[in-house]
């Protein structure tokens, strides 16, 4: 853990990183045109990213690179040049979310340090602990999580911790949002978020249809004045959101968090009127997640900005001197001049003129600090001059600038000179491609085992029940044991070693398998001794992060659904591959459930929805310990027809959500019978794909 925390602020752009710089941060994080989570941000490419690591590595300023996309396998020629890329800038490291990408650099790069992206949702010590397995040394942190959450994070692991302290809030929980794809094609996963949550959405229940407005947008997080406090517990990085914000922004939320850092007071009234939307929130890290967090852009939020906008220019304008070095100058009779500099690590030398005579008054060290110390400009300040003149020597003004220019453009070439060794060497080997099996397993997933027909065995090879409903069923299914995986709380913000005890105990009654929806319940699985199995909602998009998921210990894996069916069937990896084949998708995860504070829980009854501008309505349902809801597709995924198409697969899975028993047998008969489906349906993203 660092002893000063790091103040770590985005860069969309060269002017965004210049005022990053020019007001105190200490990194910066960026990317490329390519792989990046905020593809519509400017970006950079190779010429630009070498042109931004040089001007923030003089200012001793890092710069760590978002990789942060789900990749395919198509793709991965362009991502080992974007690596070679980012090698050769010397970028301090890459943030990443993808297993494969991380195996990749692992492999291409191994000097440059791996920062587990917010979109890998890290949201507990079990998934900072599989997260170090992946051999990552930093954890971005889930957004969405109390103090004391990040405390007991902070006290299990030994990787640095990364927060969010400034800035948007997605709706769903990061790297677990589909409704961009789903609606439009365009993947938050791969950079391309359309943003449809910021719509106008209601919330509703049977009893009260319409409620609220905007009711998928929330206010902008800001934790600038609780710095102090998340340094006291450990925390080493402070990050600001804000790729696709004006350099304003940036410099306005650097200097707050610096004054905050410093026991000032922050100007967040001037931070606010740069951007947010109806005000800030802190609802998450204060455990008060409820109405008041909601809000979204008024007119009014956009009025304020412009009259600071111009005024915050000043804090960027000129280059700061931040960088002390130590100067020694030795003038010699007969002899060049000779000055070294040193910033600590680095020291540069420059030679200059023989010195003369004086014919008046000689040299002597007040007036070699003179023209010495003449630094503005650079990243430079003198904090130490030793000068060794001789006695009655001297050298004009000209003399004295043209030597320290030297060996300052000198120190700049050695503190830019930062490439990262680049192994240009063939990937890993794959095993062969696969071939289809001879048979295609079909398992299910349940909300409830109310769902669950009696003659389940006819239809299932392996079923998918909740923990809540194993625990008080378990006779039910004595004699099919083999054929049961528990699924536990989709996440696990509290109460992790509370599921891990019940899982223990399952397990000692002879259920064998997990069903693994995060990186935290692939540690759990290995801790009580349980087959982890794969779900979708890990976003396996290639063969690399099917290879990582095998050496994690899954037995088997579904790929993501964000896969197109070409994409799939080209996976290649040694574990049993599954994919979705029928289920309302689940489009967001919600940590703050906007029916619950629009409408309460005692009215909703798990029968709430939201409802879109067109009149489509989206069905809401909490998970079984309701610390998290699922905005759910408005209509199911149906492939009854087309189950040829998936034969490449080694297990179909089936997830029952809405469905009441009768309505599940119906569905069966129809995926049986290989019947065409009646209704309003969707393909999923099989048959068209994302950007």
């Amino acid at each position: 853990m660092n002893s000063r925390p790091e103040i770590l602020a985005p860069a969309g752009s060269m002017e965004a990183l210049e005022a990053a710089v020019r007001c105190g941060a200490d990194a910066v994080y960026l990317g490329q045109k390519s792989f990046s989570a905020r593809a519509n941000s400017r970006n950079f490419d190779p010429e630009e990213l070498e042109r931004a690591a040089a001007y923030a590595h003089r200012f001793g300023v890092k710069i760590h690179q978002a990789l942060n996309t789900v990749v395919f396998d198509h793709e991965l020629p362009a991502l080992r040049e974007c690596i070679r890329t980012a090698c050769a800038a010397g970028v301090d490291a890459l943030i990443v979310q993808d297993w494969g990408v991380a195996a990749i650099v692992r492999e291409l790069a191994p000097d440059i340090p791996l920062h587990a992206s917010t979109q890998m949702a890290i949201h507990s010590p079990a998934g900072a602990e599989t997260a170090k397995r992946l051999g990552f040394s930093r954890v971005v942190l889930a957004r969405e999580l109390s103090k004391d959450q990040i405390a007991a994070i902070r006290a299990a692991t030994g990787l640095e911790i990364e927060v969010f302290v400034h800035g948007a809030h997605c709706m769903s929980v990061s790297g677990q949002c589909y409704m961009s794809a789903v609606f439009g094609g365009k993947s938050g996963n791969r950079g391309m978020c359309a943003q449809p949550c910021r719509l106008p959405f209601t919330a509703g229940c049977p009893s009260l249809p319409k409620a609220g407005e905007n009711v998928l947008s929330l206010k902008d997080l800001s934790l600038v004045k609780r710095l102090p406090e998340l340094a006291a517990m450990g925390i080493d990085s402070f990050k600001i959101e804000g790729r696709m914000k004006r350099p304003e922004y940036v410099a306005a939320a650097v200097t707050a968090c610096r004054a905050a850092l410093a026991g000032e007071e922050p100007d967040l009234d001037t931070l606010q009127a740069v951007f947010s939307r109806s005000g800030f929130t802190s609802a998450y890290y204060d455990n008060a997640i409820g109405r008041e967090m909601f809000g979204f852009r008024r007119r009014e939020d956009v009025a304020a900005a412009a009259p600071v906008l111009k005024n915050l220019a000043v804090l960027y304008h000129k280059d700061v001197q931040r960088v002390p070095v130590a100067m020694r100058l030795d003038m010699r009779e007969g002899a060049p001049s000779w000055l070294t500099v040193s910033d600590g690590t680095h020291e540069a030398a420059a030679e200059g003129e023989v010195p003369r005579a004086a014919l008046s008054a000689p040299a002597d060290e007040a007036l070699a600090r003179k023209f010495l110390g003449k630094l503005g400009g650079t990243p430079y300040l003198l904090a130490q001059l030793d000068a060794r003149i001789g006695e009655g020597l001297t050298m004009p003004a000209s003399a004295f600038n043209a030597l320290r220019r030297s060996a300052v453009e000198a120190l700049d070439r050695m503190r830019e000179d930062a490439a990262v060794p680049f192994a240009d060497k063939p990937l890993p080997p794959l095993p062969s491609p696969r071939k289809s099996p001879a048979s295609c397993e079909t398992w299910g997933k349940f909300d409830s085992i109310s769902q669950l027909p009696d003659n389940w065995e006819d239809y299932f090879d392996k079923i998918l029940l909740s923990v809540n409903d194993l625990e008080g069923n378990l006779p039910r299914f004595a004699g099919s044991l083999a054929k049961i995986a528990a699924v536990p709380p989709r996440f696990l913000f509290d109460g992790e070693a509370k599921t891990a005890a019940r899982l223990a105990r399952l397990r000692e009654q002879g259920v064998c398998a997990l069903y693994c929806s995060n990186a935290a319940h692939i540690a759990l699985a290995r801790e009580c001794g349980m087959e982890a199995l794969g779900s979708p909602w890990l976003n396996l998009t290639n063969s690399y992060s099917l290879r990582e998921a095998e050496s994690l210990g899954l037995k088997a894996a579904a790929c993501s659904i964000e896969l197109k069916l070409e994409e799939a069937k080209a996976l290649r990896c040694r574990i049993p591959l599954g994919a979705v084949v029928y289920g309302r998708l689940p489009l967001m995860s919600l940590r703050s459930c906007p029916v619950k504070a629009q409408i309460g829980c005692a009215k909703c009854r798990r029968q709430g929805f939201l409802t879109d501008r067109k009149g489509v309505s989206f069905p809401v349902r909490c998970d079984m310990d309701k610390s998290v809801s699922f905005v759910y597709n408005a209509v199911p995924l149906v492939l009854s027809d087309r189950l040829d198409d998936f034969r490449f697969l080694d297990f179909r899975l089936l997830s029952f959500t809405t469905e009441s028993s009768g309505e599940v047998r119906d569905v069966l008969r129809q995926y049986k019978a290989g019947a065409k489906p009646s209704g309003e349906i969707t393909r999923g993203l099989y048959y068209r794909g994302i950007e």
